[in-house]
């Protein structure tokens, strides 16, 4: 897991494949230029009993928050129960368990990447009050893990 500035993330193109592209698309808001998948996101964060863990296998999750801030919980998806793969056959599953691991807040102006194996829980509230969120979720593939 990385946690940094979005004005930083070029700086991680040994680790992010495409991190400089996505950087200008970001900067320059336009997603068709990212050079991977980008979803938008916007929701208003939730109680902990309401959010479930996920794992990817061949794509790092970039999250670059736009506006608003979330905590995230991450942890190895070993310390977690596999669940039903996620849905359209998208990489990936949900994993089922309570909060735990590292727990991190993404505030606007920073990025997030989460890599293959690395369990995340999104959407956790700041502080314990509910708020809005507003994000690009940029798929970048990579090797799947074995």
């Amino acid at each position: 897991m990385i946690l940094d500035d979005i004005s930083r993330l070029a700086l991680y193109h040994d680790l992010i494949p495409g991190a400089a592209a996505i950087q200008g698309a970001y900067l320059g808001d336009h997603s068709e230029h990212a050079g991977c998948e980008v979803r938008m996101k916007s929701y208003e964060t939730k109680e902990d009993a309401r959010r479930r863990f996920e794992v990817h296998d061949a794509t790092i999750d970039l999250m670059i928050c736009r506006s608003g801030a979330e905590v995230i919980h991450i942890t190895p998806e070993k310390d977690l129960v596999p669940a039903e793969p996620l849905p359209g056959g998208a990489d990936g599953r949900k994993m089922d368990g309570a909060p735990c691991g590292s727990a991190v807040v993404l505030r606007e102006g920073q990025f997030i990447a989460i890599f293959p194996g690395e369990a995340h829980m999104v959407g956790g509230r700041v502080n314990g009050a509910p708020g809005p969120l507003s994000k690009w979720v940029v798929k970048v593939p990579v090797a799947p893990v074995h």
